[in-house]
């Protein structure tokens, strides 16, 4: 009597009738990035390299703006949202107003960092609190806190860093360089509004009393 043949668990056979994800291809993030703010004229580049001479934050960028096109071009996607460049972009316009095909490149990185931040590709935990915790405190407050941003950002788990930061917070409130208590601005519901638009969240809708009266 023949033994039954049982399927080998290890075996490389694809065991399942789910669909294989699809691959990205070069051109999907060419697409992508064409519908970011700013990238609507990427094919446009011509490689001329004015953006990168321009920059003053070159020397510490790991590509340099022209690079860092090329590579959405050929679609190199996880390199350009890993890549230190995204992060240390000055949003200065140096490179936009110098452009001879009119690319504005700063949009287009500030673009690149919201979408880095939204599928979790930034190297750096600092540089992903920092920005978060900068567009959480002026959406809330419609101004910077300095000392808000600072608790943020900080090491919550070194001693010796919030010690440090601590000290430097209140030698600059002693000068009054820095506030310890955050402002507001007088119409932070107006500028709610404005967030909810641009994100394009639906308005609140005010609740209703029994008496069928809005409160």
């Amino acid at each position: 009597m023949q033994s039954e043949i049982k399927p080998n668990p290890e075996s490389n056979a694809v065991q399942t009738t789910e669909a294989a994800p699809t691959k990205r291809t070069r051109l999907d993030f060419v697409h992508e990035v064409e519908k970011l703010p700013g990238g609507d004229k990427i094919l446009e580049c011509i490689q001329c390299g004015v953006c990168s001479g321009g920059c003053p934050t070159r020397y510490s960028m790991d590509y340099s703006p022209t690079q860092i096109i090329k590579m959405i071009t050929l679609g190199m996607r996880d390199e350009v949202l890993t890549s230190y460049t995204i992060w240390k972009c000055a949003n200065c316009q140096t490179c936009a107003s110098r452009c001879p095909r009119g690319i504005d490149f700063t949009t287009l990185m500030m673009s690149l960092k919201s979408l880095s931040l939204k599928e979790n590709k930034a190297k750096s935990e600092t540089k992903r609190k920092f920005h978060k915790g900068f567009s959480d405190i002026v959406t809330k407050n419609g101004r910077l806190s300095e000392s808000t941003l600072m608790a943020k950002t900080m090491k919550k788990t070194d001693p010796k860093a919030i010690m440090h930061n601590v000290s430097l917070a209140m030698r600059l409130a002693k000068k009054g360089k820095i506030s310890l208590r955050a402002s507001k601005i007088e119409h932070t519901a107006d500028l709610e509004t404005m967030y909810r638009k641009i994100k394009g969240i639906p308005e609140k809708t005010p609740e209703k009393t029994d008496g069928g009266k809005t409160q």
